[in-house]
C-alpha cells in the first residue's frame, strides 16, 4: 500500500512538473515594459513585438520574416504576422491590417490593437493615454501615446530613455525597460516634464519624474525624482 502511494505521488508530481513548463506567461503584476519606445506611424500605434506578446502570455518565434505568436494553452490566440505585409492570421483566419508590422533597426514592431484585442484585452483610448485592460488575467496597463517622430515630444522621451540606457553607469543600475505614462512639453518656455514607470534589473520598479529645459543643443534633463512601486498594472484602476 504504501508503495503504490509513493508510485502516484511520484506520478503527481512529475504531471507538475510537466504542467508548470507549459503555463501561461503573464502573471499578475508582471508589468508591461520596453526596452525600445513605442511609435505612432500613421495614426496607429505600434509596439515592439517581444515585451508586449510576452506581457500578453504569448510565446513569439520570428523566423525567416514570419512571426508566430501563441499560448500554450491549446485554446489560445495564434497570431501570425509578416513585416511590410497587411495581411495576418489569427487562429487560422485571415485578417487585413490597418497598417503592416515593421523593422526599425532590426527590431520587430507589430499592431498594438489587433495583437491586444487578439488575446482578448480591451483597448480604449482617452486623450494621449491608452488603456489596456487584460481582464482574464486581472492585469491592466496604462501608457501615452507615442508623439510624432519629429516633434519635441519624441524628443523629450528620447532624451529620458537615453538616461535609462545609461543608468548602469550614471546611478549603478541596470534598467530594464520603461513606459511611458504622460509627458508635458511647453516649446515657448523651455520647459518640459515625463512621467514614467522604470523596471530595473532583480525585479524593483519605481515610478520616475523628470523635467527638463530647452537648450541651444535640444533637451537636456535638470531634475528626476524617484518613488518605489509596489503594485503594477494590477485592477482595480
Amino acid at each position: 500500500m504504501k508503495k503504490t502511494v509513493f508510485v502516484m505521488t511520484l506520478v503527481l508530481v512529475l504531471l507538475a512538473a510537466v504542467f508548470a513548463q507549459k503555463v501561461d506567461r503573464s502573471q499578475p503584476g508582471d508589468g508591461l515594459f520596453f526596452d525600445v519606445l513605442p511609435v505612432t506611424m500613421q495614426g496607429y500605434v505600434l509596439v515592439p513585438a517581444r515585451p508586449f506578446i510576452e506581457w500578453l502570455g504569448g510565446t513569439l518565434e520570428y523566423q525567416d520574416g514570419h512571426l508566430t505568436a501563441y499560448q500554450f494553452r491549446s485554446d489560445g490566440p495564434r497570431v501570425e504576422l509578416w513585416p511590410g505585409d497587411t495581411r495576418a492570421l489569427w487562429s487560422g483566419d485571415e485578417y487585413e491590417l490597418d497598417i503592416a508590422p515593421v523593422l526599425i533597426q532590426n527590431r520587430l514592431f507589430v499592431p498594438l490593437r489587433f495583437v491586444a484585442e487578439a488575446y482578448g484585452v480591451r483597448v480604449d483610448v482617452e486623450g494621449r493615454t491608452l488603456r489596456l485592460r487584460f481582464c482574464q488575467y486581472w492585469q491592466k496597463a496604462e501608457m501615452a501615446i507615442p508623439p510624432a517622430a519629429a516633434s519635441h515630444e519624441r524628443a523629450v522621451w528620447s532624451k529620458v530613455a537615453s538616461w535609462h540606457e545609461q543608468a548602469d553607469t550614471r546611478i549603478g543600475r541596470e534598467n530594464i525597460g520603461i513606459r511611458i505614462l504622460s509627458d508635458a512639453v511647453d516649446t515657448k518656455n523651455g520647459v518640459a516634464s515625463v512621467t514614467l514607470m522604470a523596471k530595473w534589473k532583480g525585479g524593483r520598479v519605481t515610478q520616475d519624474e523628470f523635467s527638463l529645459r530647452l537648450r541651444r543643443s535640444g533637451w537636456k534633463i535638470v531634475d528626476r525624482k524617484s518613488t518605489a512601486v509596489d503594485r503594477v498594472d494590477q485592477f482595480p484602476y
